[in-house]
């Protein structure tokens, strides 16, 4: 039988913004929402936060208390493999769902629909790639574990080694890939948290949303996007309030 694990990769060194995988949302820390959603996925066997060596990740493992289910991997902060080899090794993974922890609003329903597809196929990997029509930042990648083995053995390259992805791509007669589309095409929707100005759009998103729908979905944003096209354009400047007193 298929054993399929989910990994997170996070990391609290981010130059643009620090410490955004535990900024608050709705009042609970981003990786929060994000262990919630990876929790949903059916499919998935086991749950993995594969993160950076260092002291400045510390917060990062402390994050998974009270979340039991999620197990912790650390490794070099430029080596991706490594670090979901690691994941792959520590629970017996034949496929990977590979998810970020800047992507606070990870759709779990269209990660086991991808998973499916690659499971039901002979893809090395899928994924929902830039022009997929879905908004950015809700997405997800599947990799099967040998395919990733391979790249550990045959790369030296630190861009594909942190990537990964590259790598597959350049190879693809060895290494058969799956991409999901569709329309209409939503991709100008942006959900991914990098910057101050996205996580206060990202804010207000939560704001909106989260409280009558904690599990809000692909169907939300894009029917907020309606009513609010702003909040998902990352050029908004969402004003900031004037302190009290």
């Amino acid at each position: 039988m298929t054993k399929v694990t989910g990994v997170i990769q996070a990391r609290l060194t981010s130059i643009r913004l620090a410490q955004k995988a535990l900024l608050p949302l709705a009042g609970r820390p981003v990786m929060h929402h994000l262990f919630d959603r990876a929790l949903r996925i059916q499919g998935v066997d086991d749950l993995v936060l594969a993160i950076p060596t260092g002291e400045a990740n510390d917060p990062l493992e402390a994050a998974v208390e009270g979340y039991p289910q999620i197990r912790v991997v650390r490794g070099p902060d430029d080596d991706l493999v490594t670090r979901f080899l690691m994941a792959a090794d520590l629970t017996g993974a034949d496929v990977l769902v590979r998810m970020w922890g800047d992507c606070p609003v990870t759709d779990p329903d269209l990660a086991a629909g991808l998973l499916q597809l690659v499971l039901n196929s002979d893809a090395a990997w899928g994924h929902y790639p830039n022009d997929s029509g879905y908004p950015e930042g809700v997405e997800s990648h599947v990799l099967r574990v040998d395919a990733l083995r391979a790249l550990a053995a045959e790369s030296d390259d630190m861009y594909e080694r942190e990537n990964m992805i590259p790598f597959f791509t350049r190879r693809s007669e060895r290494f058969p890939m799956l991409e999901i589309r569709r329309t209409p095409n939503r991709n100008h929707l942006k959900c991914l948290l990098d910057t101050q100005h996205d996580y206060r759009r990202i804010t207000e998103i939560f704001d909106l949303l989260y409280p009558a729908k904690p599990h809000f979905g692909v169907s939300d944003l894009e029917a907020l996007a309606n009513d609010r096209p702003e909040l998902f354009d990352p050029t908004y400047r969402v004003a900031t309030p004037e302190p009290q007193g």
